[in-house]
């Protein structure tokens, strides 16, 4: 009986659906080589070595499967797969592209270029895209979850949780949307939801990544450190070449923890892609586990190998930063004056501004240990009110500002008389906040650039106003602008300004704490000055850090790393940061 090419077709779908990849892979190759006008086996071949986690070199057969059989929908769809999990993003978009000028079932394709543009990092695309994902196809789940995400990324947290509620009905087997929906919940303080959601999600799949991940989040958060350490070691074993599980459970568990944890994270860095991005978090968790070990110099290379490859895929924007510097200060330049009314309702705000890493959080729950005040976290809303003011022609309206400030805060506790958004990016807001909110508190915190500096090249910072923090002349060059914001600021509306700096609070808390109640009329209590015991949530890279106690151990740390760190401290203008080159030549003497 003669062979026929279903039979071979039927045994290798049989493989591979017993997740027996390179038998697959294997057995459509030799009826590619038996068939070999069988576009087929090619596209089988492709199929077996995709889901076998070899999407490069399924591309070749994908490719070839479609010169055989051109136009193939289920072949195209399959060749963009692999460029998307090869990485190729910009090959699978315009491959889609010239697609969807071709083929009627475009939902897939829009899809397909909205995980494309997921991938090159830009939101606003991918919500267009799935957007038009979903007109084509209303009853397409993944395309909401994908917008949902775009939403989430964009900081649009109940458009984002409505996506995600809306695929989650339309597949309720999937536990990424309900994973996904943990972060906007989060972020809207509605924590006993965000670990709802996440635990239902666990209960569809146990060993779900992504929902092991949010989870061990979510617990760190909340301050149950040691069930956050737990699922982090869970996520590890679900994915042991999980980059940001390693650098997350690195920073969260013990220096004796972390050696017990070094052979498997040198595995992963060693069986992850070089150019994998999971490379970066791996690196990062190698830096900072050695450092803590007290190797310096090995430290170095691995924290520098990090930052270079997320400095690749986000580049630093010098030019962009200097002229929205410029436009700025010429919207409120010296002899401005703040208006003699505007939004005064309560709760207020107070706002706690500085670098990043400079002690906002501590500061942030100094204040919010006060029962009349609640944490919002690091509130983006400044940032997203004023693009169309700093990069175009719109006027600013402060009152508008505030109303719109207002309208999208998350969830208030009632009885709150104030809220502190601890957003760093905010000294560079410092006219716009003082202009729609003229009574709010301003408190600025400033600590040594060379210890910050430090504290950022250990850590991982998803905005993208933060790609300066990758590179060290970058790091110097935002370092010397915040300098020049905080001066012009200071010049125009000093006497509105509280400046703290870290040293004095982790060396008196008790004295701080009297002093920031004192500047936001706020009866002093003793809570306070023991800002570990504040249950509030911390969403920064500080959420360890903030539950172990006010202590000065972090003081002067960048002297470990003093020579890694110089070409910063070469790029530092000595005009704006006398102190540090004061500091050296003392050191020097």
């Amino acid at each position: 009986m003669a062979d026929h090419p279903q039979q071979h077709a039927q045994k290798i779908m049989q493989l591979m659906n017993a997740g027996q990849f390179p038998a697959a892979a294997k057995a459509a190759k030799a009826a590619q080589r038996k068939f070999p006008r069988e576009g087929l086996f090619s596209n089988m071949v492709g199929m077996a070595l995709a889901q076998g986690g070899n999407p490069r070199e399924a591309i070749g057969f994908f490719t070839k499967g479609l010169k055989l059989r051109p136009g193939d929908p289920d072949i195209q769809n399959n060749l963009i797969q692999a460029l998307l999990s090869a990485g190729q993003s910009a090959k699978a978009d315009e491959l889609i592209d010239k697609l969807l000028a071709k083929r009627g079932d475009s939902a897939i394709l829009w899809h397909f270029k909205a995980v494309a543009h997921s991938q090159l990092g830009q939101p606003e695309r991918v919500l267009d895209y799935a957007t038009r994902a979903v007109t084509a196809d209303p009853n397409m789940a993944l395309a909401y979850n994908l917008r949902g995400i775009a939403h989430s990324d964009l900081g649009n947290d109940l458009k984002a949780i409505a996506d995600f509620e809306k695929s989650h009905a339309l597949n309720p087997n999937d536990p990424d949307p309900l994973s996904n929906a943990g972060l906007p919940l989060s972020r809207l303080d509605r924590t006993d939801e965000a670990i709802e959601v996440v635990e239902k999600a666990l209960a569809l799949r146990p060993d779900h990544v992504n929902s092991l991940h949010r989870y061990a989040v979510l617990l760190a958060e909340v301050g149950r450190v040691d069930e956050a350490i737990a699922q982090y070691k869970a996520l590890l074993k679900a994915d042991p070449f999980h980059g940001e599980g390693f650098s997350e459970l690195i920073k969260t568990q013990s220096a004796e923890e972390n050696a017990a944890l070094e052979p498997a994270l040198r595995t992963a860095l060693a069986k992850t892609p070089k150019k994998s991005p999971a490379q970066v978090f791996l690196n990062l968790g190698m830096g900072n586990l050695l450092y803590q070990k007290g190797e310096i110099d090995k430290a170095a290379r691995f924290l520098s190998a990090s930052n270079k490859l997320a400095a690749q895929s986000r580049p630093y924007d010098a030019g962009k930063a200097e002229q929205e510097f410029e436009r700025i200060k010429a919207l409120f330049p010296q002899g401005s004056t703040l208006p003699a009314s505007g939004d005064t309702e309560t709760p207020r705000p107070i706002f706690v501004i500085g670098q990043p890493r400079s002690g906002t959080t501590l500061t942030e729950m100094i204040l919010s240990a006060h029962p009349d005040v609640t944490s919002c976290g690091e509130l983006p809303l400044a940032g997203r009110l004023t693009p169309s003011i700093v990069q175009g022609d719109a006027p600013f309206d402060p009152a508008g500002f505030a109303a719109a400030f207002r309208e999208n805060l998350p969830a208030i506790p009632e009885g709150a008389q104030a809220f502190v958004d601890k957003m760093p990016a905010n000294y560079r807001y410092v006219g716009f906040l003082l202009h729609a909110f003229p009574k709010a508190p301003i408190i600025h915190i400033t600590r040594d650039p060379r210890d910050v500096a430090l504290s950022m090249w250990r850590s991982h910072f998803p905005s993208a106003w933060m790609n300066f923090t990758f590179d060290l002349k970058a790091m110097a060059h935002h370092a010397n602008l915040y300098k020049r914001y905080m001066a012009h600021w200071n010049a125009v509306y000093g006497d509105r300004i509280l400046t703290l700096d870290y040293r004095d609070i982790v060396s008196d808390v008790e004295a701080a704490s009297h002093s920031l109640a004192a500047y936001c009329g706020l009866d002093w209590v003793a809570d306070m000055a023991a800002p570990e015991r504040n249950t509030a949530r911390v969403r920064t890279a500080s959420v360890v850090q903030v539950r172990e106690g006010v202590h000065k151990k972090s003081l002067g740390g960048w002297r470990a790393m003093q020579s890694h760190l110089q070409p910063f401290v070469d790029a530092l203008d000595p005009a704006l940061w006398p102190e540090v080159f004061v500091d050296q030549e003392t050191e020097g003497q």
